[in-house]
């Protein structure tokens, strides 16, 4: 494995996995000297029963809980001063929240406006200026249907990305008991986002082992569990795998810089009703191909946590770049075998017109006669049998 000149990883996240992980609730947060939490969550993402599922973790703890449980949807500004005051108002000393997406950005920016006393010290752009010091622990409770950014230190406020690896949770527990039974193209959608960013995070030119690390072990959790999700094969338990793939995936994602798939689906996205999962995933197999004629040996070691090590030691290595994508589209072949909202195999599938592609290469493009943008995008625009291995 070749070693960066300079990297950097953090992972300050500890994981709490399997039946009964939420009873370690007041274990974690009296290892911060923390007795008063308040417990944010949507009631209409994850339901009353699973509310109740984690309050009654506290039944013999004897700590005061404070809870708020009609987040809505996406980030309100005009909420965190509420929130804030309901934190101060009950003389809370930490955050709980249940969830993924948006709730959890909106516990992340809660807990820096509570800690600092504003929103931290970003830019206009969301980029982090100075660091915002210690905050308060901020303990997450991750149900299926998050992508893994849950566990960055990204958060939306409503108005900006802001990134600090001071938001990142203290710890996340993965219990099957919160484990949702969401709509699958949901879960799928949350998947995929995890495995690219896994993926390119892995690809990265500047990832240190550890990020490597964290990449392989989310492919391999996600590839192999997330069809069995599909088939309702002991769905809690494979769900917990998907989530624990996904939260590895965030950490290496983290530690990384964001991919073109990250990048162009981005883009593609506001021209399209297509999940950004799905399109993450008509991409990669392109990006891949073309990370194979640079780097064969770093893409040939994708094959690695797919297959397993008995497969992966006897197959020559001229063969691990096609054979890897070979089975990222046997991945796909299986989950829409299974979906009734198709993952595309050419981006023309997903009704964008030409001039929004255009528009989106143009705006990413290197602008070399040799553009990787163009290309991927063209061979993403025909589909599998574009691809020249």
């Amino acid at each position: 494995m070749r070693l960066p000149e300079t990297f950097s990883f953090s992972s300050p996240l500890k994981i709490n996995c399997g039946s009964r992980a939420l009873e370690n609730l007041p274990t974690e947060l009296g290892a911060f000297n923390a007795s008063a939490p308040l417990i944010l969550a949507s009631r209409d993402q994850v339901g009353r029963k699973r509310i109740r599922t984690v309050i009654d973790a506290f039944k013999t703890s004897g700590l005061t809980l404070g809870i708020y449980d009609r987040l809505p949807d996406r980030p309100e500004p005009d909420l965190m001063p509420v929130l804030a005051r309901m934190f101060r108002d009950g003389a809370c000393d930490s955050v709980i929240v249940l969830g993924h997406g948006s709730v959890v950005d909106t516990a992340k920016c809660l807990n820096l406006m509570v800690s600092t006393g504003f929103h931290g010290t970003f830019d206009d752009a969301g980029r982090h200026v100075d660091d915002p010091g210690p905050l308060r622990p901020l303990m997450l409770v991750a149900t299926a249907g998050g992508n893994g950014d849950e566990v960055t230190g990204f958060a939306n406020d409503g108005v900006r990305r802001l990134r600090s690896p001071r938001l990142t949770p203290t710890t996340a527990f993965i219990d099957p008991a919160m484990m949702v039974d969401r709509n699958d193209h949901d879960v799928v959608d949350g998947a995929l986002i995890a495995l690219v960013h896994a993926v390119e995070a892995f690809l990265d030119d500047a990832a240190g082992p550890m990020c490597r690390a964290y990449a392989h072990t989310a492919m391999g959790l996600i590839v192999k569990h997330l069809p069995a999700v599909l088939r309702k094969t002991d769905r809690k338990k494979n769900l917990c795998a998907v989530v624990n793939g996904q939260v590895a995936a965030g950490c290496a994602f983290f530690s990384s810089s964001p991919g073109i798939c990250h990048a162009l689906a981005t883009g593609l996205k506001e021209g399209t009703d297509l999940p950004l999962g799905f399109l993450m995933a008509t991409l990669l197999p392109h990006m891949v191909a073309e990370a194979g004629f640079n780097q064969p040996e770093r893409v040939g070691e994708l094959l690695y946590p797919m297959v397993g090590e008995d497969i992966f030691a006897v197959m020559a290595a001229d063969l691990q770049t096609p054979r890897t994508i070979a089975l990222f589209w046997e991945f796909f072949d299986a989950l829409n075998a299974e979906l009734s909202l198709k993952i595309p195999t050419a981006i023309d599938d997903a009704e964008l017109t030409g001039e929004q592609i255009e528009r989106i290469q143009s705006r990413l493009a290197s602008g070399s006669p040799d553009d990787l943008v163009a290309r991927i995008l063209e061979g993403a625009r025909h589909g599998a049998g574009t691809i020249d291995n």
